[in-house]
């Protein structure tokens, strides 16, 4: 069956008449009595009772049954024919820890979001070890963690690196090559950026001295730091976006962390249909890292501690 017909039939129980039919649809009613018994023929049973003399039209009690079809058929086709002529959408979910999504490629999120309008952005926030199984499982087609981790269907890519500076109140006291011997671990703001970073803190104190006070996100590091002595350590993205708001100063330590290196994930065989997405997401990342101050396009010689100190 065809829209028309049913369309037909349609207007024909609308208007009463074949002929009230034929001028609402700008056809002949020759038109209407063809895709009539066209109908008719394909569903196998009569829609009209036909009798000479009768101008309005009476409905056979299949006709009546079809009426509830024939108007779900016809919203059916209009939504088609919408959706085909919709533009296309594509979808492209991002999984990354709060400060990757917080802070670090706030920009990237918002230039992409503007160059490609046709493409709706899902960004979300979860530790490293639940991103890597959210890109495994396809339900994140890129992910951004600062832990490489093995798994088969997997590519890791280091991708950018962040320094990592002292961050205080500007009357604490504190400068620019200070050692962690001068900082008291009483007064930290501790945040565990990684295994490499606790690896480094418990280097320098002992795991029986307590912070003052531990957080998982770097947007609570603001919250903590408005007593001149406290002091906690972060990423440069991080620090540009507390100072906005508070009285923060940041500085070099002097045996500090190595940078955090991010590593870009993504499932080996992602979803066909978000190939050229994922490929103009990475595009737009390359072309952020060099232009933005706050990280640094990742080089093999960043993994040694002592390399990233003499090239910094």
């Amino acid at each position: 069956m065809t829209y028309e017909q049913i369309q037909t039939f349609l207007a024909v129980v609308s208007y009463g008449t074949i002929s009230s039919a034929a001028d609402a649809l700008y056809v002949s009613q020759s038109t209407v009595s063809t895709r009539l018994q066209q109908l008719e023929e394909e569903l196998g049973f009569r829609l009209l009772v036909r009798e000479k003399g009768h101008r309005t039209i009476e409905l056979t009690g299949h006709g009546h049954a079809f009426i509830t079809t024939a108007n779900q058929w016809s919203a059916l086709y209009k939504e088609t024919q919408a959706l085909r002529d919709m533009p296309e959408i594509r979808k492209l979910s991002i999984a990354s820890v709060d400060a990757v999504n917080s802070y670090t490629l706030t920009g990237l999120f918002n230039d992409y979001i503007e160059k490609y309008p046709g493409t709706r952005l899902e960004i979300r926030t979860h530790h490293s070890n639940e991103i890597h199984r959210l890109v495994e499982n396809k339900t994140a087609d890129i992910g951004f963690v600062f832990s490489s981790a093995n798994y088969p269907d997997l590519i890791s890519e280091p991708v950018y690196r962040e320094l990592m500076y002292l961050i205080s109140r500007s009357d604490s006291g504190y400068y620019d090559g200070i050692t962690c011997s001068e900082l008291d671990v009483s007064k930290e703001i501790f945040l565990n950026w990684g295994p490499d970073y606790q690896r480094w803190h418990d280097a320098h104190w002992s795991p029986s001295a307590y912070p003052l006070i531990t957080v998982n996100t770097g947007s609570m590091l603001q919250h903590y730091l408005h007593v001149p002595g406290r002091w906690a350590v972060a990423p440069l993205s991080v620090i540009r976006a507390i100072k906005n708001t508070e009285n923060i100063s940041w500085y070099k330590i002097q045996d500090g962390p190595a940078p955090r290196i991010c590593y870009k994930i993504r499932n080996r065989y992602p979803h066909a249909g978000r190939l050229d997405s994922i490929a103009c997401f990475e595009q737009e990342l390359k072309e952020y890292i060099s232009r933005e101050e706050s990280i640094c396009t990742y080089e093999e010689w960043m993994r040694d501690t002592d390399n990233w100190k003499r090239n910094s």
